[in-house]
């Protein structure tokens, strides 16, 4: 009898045992996600780097009038800036070759390559608006028109893509393209964002200061991603193949 009754409470000390040890090991495990995903985390940060390139490249395409100046009070003026801005970076950077991966990508180097795709411009239109006192988010935007599903598109490789700011204007989010001179500004003066944006497709009418028509991953069904820039790690440091992140903006995804 003793010894049935010493086995029967035994059993209960392993199980508290092997339940202390599992949550050890799950809090050890989180811990090293964590650290490494805060490892991998993308800054954006406007380095004083960032903010020498930022006035150089307003100058030179003919935007000096807007170096100093921060946050333009009135709506019109936010519009003006944010496409002077736009303007300034497709000027600056023409050509459609991108930054090659494992290498820097900020305003320096899109500045001396004079090129890159649409995820250096909008990195670059990113650091500008930035410097200039506007709050921006970075989006990855994904086709489904052929996988039909939000996480397929962002699984599988190939997957037609594109890379866009939204920028925090008096009157609301705006979409600010960056490979065309085009922004999700209705003719009425309503800015329009990638979640309404993705609900109402091309039914709208632009402000007739769009230079470009809106890109065509746009008007058909997609979904995006705040704070992704890339799926494969390979475009900031440390180069791992971990996506890089703004870990700080994805909470705008559950806005």
């Amino acid at each position: 009898m003793r010894n049935a009754r010493g086995a029967s409470q035994a059993t209960p000390r392993k199980l508290r045992a092997a339940k202390r040890v599992a949550w050890i090991v799950l809090a050890a495990l989180i811990v090293c996600v964590a650290a490494l995903l805060s490892y991998n985390d993308v800054s954006t940060e406007v380095t004083p780097e960032d903010a020498v390139y930022a006035e150089r490249i307003l100058r030179e395409t003919g935007y000096g009038d807007l170096v100093g100046q921060r946050h333009p009070a009135s709506f019109d003026d936010q519009v003006e800036t944010i496409l002077a801005v736009q303007d300034a970076v497709l000027s600056i950077a023409p050509d459609n070759r991108g930054i090659p991966f494992d290498r820097p990508r900020e305003l320096g180097d899109l500045y001396e390559a004079r090129a890159g795709l649409c995820f250096d411009r909008s990195r670059a239109i990113e650091k500008i608006l930035s410097n200039l006192g506007f709050e921006v988010r970075h989006a990855a935007v994904y086709s489904t028109k052929d996988t039909g599903s939000r996480l397929q598109s962002f699984l599988t490789p190939r997957t037609q893509s594109h890379a866009v700011t939204e920028v925090n204007t008096d009157r609301g989010w705006l979409v600010v393209d960056s490979n065309r001179r085009w922004i999700s500004l209705r003719r009425d003066g309503t800015p329009v964002d990638l979640a309404a944006l993705r609900k109402t497709k091309a039914n709208q009418t632009w402000d007739p200061r769009m230079k470009e028509p809106m890109s065509s991953i746009l008007s058909g069904p997609f979904s995006y991603l705040y704070g992704l820039y890339s799926r494969h790690g390979r475009f900031y440091p440390p180069y791992m193949p971990i996506p890089d992140a703004d870990w700080g903006q994805i909470h705008h995804n559950i806005d």
